[in-house]
């Protein structure tokens, strides 16, 4: 029998003990044959259990689990591993070197069988180099001895804070980050939402690179909850011929180590209700679908350019923030939000509901010649603007969203923007 010593920097655990001793029967490691001691090391930070060892990749190639999961116990458990980028340069030295017989270390796995139990050793670091002595291991059968970190019973806590920090050598992306955060503090609610309104499709995942992909992401879809509620509370403030005479500010969720406030805010006040509001889930699918049109229109259309950013019009921070704004807004008033939820007409000119080639040319007079296009850029005004145009859209069910429905949402925000300056008692 292996001895198995507790570092001094680590507390005594009869649990991770008898875990550590499961782990060294069931797989075969490199300090196993020699019989060299294993020591139980603990973070200092959020207390979790490892050991260093090495071993083979005839062995260990079965063992490991790529599909690693934040919740053991939950089957929609959010995907904590980064997408597998194969075709990258760096993954294909990865692979040469794995072939010649280079041997990796610091792969970070977690010893579990409450899930997939045939493949005990679930990957939280090093997913490249795991699938690199992987291909390598099939393609030459060359098995070299390959070091890992293996930690035993962790929380979901710990989980999360070991896949962001095995991943930070490579830069892990805020998407990915809020991916991870949201299950650790939130659950799986807000994605099992996206699933439902149709924002995602049954089983797919948040992106964990937004740039790359052209699915909502964890802070996007946040952006639109938050926006549905704030704009509910606004309108429910509001008396109907009023409506038209306030600037409206959406609000876009910030990433970070903590949880966006408004967020944060909305979710406790709300509580698990809110992922069943009627009013929202309508507007989820309502916004799904205005999105899968876009997108189609975009892809199918000779007069208008086949670009991401006019495809995924309706997946900008403004566009969005303000669309679910407004629906949220518009709640207490049904004539306004049926016009709302109604797609924009399209015509022969402008082929697509969001008219993106024509925003991303208008330009207001008052505005600088350096100015980008309506709804490009996610700054306050630019979410303001975005909000009027939406609800000059909902006064009419037939709205056409052209230059000139633009300029006059855009000169509204500018005249409500003087008068409460003072400018009318000059």
């Amino acid at each position: 029998m292996m001895s198995v010593l507790f570092d001094a920097d680590a507390k005594q655990s009869s649990e991770v003990e008898d875990q550590v001793l499961e782990f060294l029967q069931t797989v075969e490691t490199r300090e196993s044959k020699v019989s060299s001691p294993i020591i139980v090391c603990q973070d200092g930070k959020r207390g979790s259990y490892y050991i260093r060892c090495s071993i083979a990749a005839s062995i260990v190639c079965d063992l490991l689990d790529l599909d690693a999961r934040l919740d053991p116990n939950s089957s929609v458990s959010f995907r904590a591993n980064r997408e597998l980028l194969l075709k990258h340069n760096t993954y294909r030295r990865m692979k040469q070197d794995g072939e010649a017989g280079r041997e990796f270390s610091d792969i970070i796995v977690e010893y579990s069988r409450q899930y997939t139990p045939e493949k005990p050793l679930k990957v939280w670091g090093g997913q490249h180099r795991t699938k690199a002595i992987q291909e390598a291991f099939q393609s030459t059968g060359i098995s070299r001895y390959h070091g890992f970190r293996v930690y035993f019973s962790l929380s979901k806590q710990q989980r999360a804070d070991l896949a962001l920090v095995s991943n930070t050598n490579i830069a892990v992306s805020n998407d990915l980050f809020d991916r991870l955060q949201e299950e650790t503090l939130v659950g799986t609610e807000l994605r099992e939402w996206c699933w439902k309104v149709g924002l995602l499709e049954p089983g797919e995942d948040f992106p964990d690179r937004a740039s790359t992909s052209e699915s909502i992401s964890v802070r996007l879809a946040r952006v639109f909850v938050v926006n549905f509620f704030l704009g509910k509370e606004k309108g429910e403030q509001l008396r109907a011929e009023d409506l038209d005479k306030n600037v409206y500010e959406p609000y876009i969720c910030e990433s970070g180590v903590e949880l966006d406030p408004e967020y944060e805010r909305i979710i406790n006040k709300y509580g698990p209700p809110l992922w069943n509001d009627e009013g929202m889930l309508r507007a989820g699918k309502t916004f799904a679908e205005l999105h899968r049109v876009q997108r189609n229109a975009v892809k199918k259309s000779d007069k208008i350019k086949n670009l991401k950013g006019f495809r995924n019009k309706a997946l900008l921070p403004s566009v969005l923030s303000a669309w679910s704004f407004v629906a949220g807004l518009l709640q207490s008033h049904p004539q306004r939000l049926e016009n709302h939820l109604q797609a924009p007409r399209t015509s022969r000119e402008i082929p697509d509901p969001l008219n993106a080639g024509g925003m991303s040319t208008y330009r207001h007079d008052k505005d600088p010649k350096t100015y980008r296009g309506l709804g490009t850029r996610s700054d306050l005004l630019e979410r303001q603007r975005m909000a009027q145009v939406f609800l000059a859209k909902s006064t009419c069910p037939d709205m056409i969203l052209n230059h000139d429905l633009l300029d006059q949402a855009v000169s509204q925000v500018l005249l409500i923007k003087y008068l409460e300056r003072g400018y009318h008692k000059f």
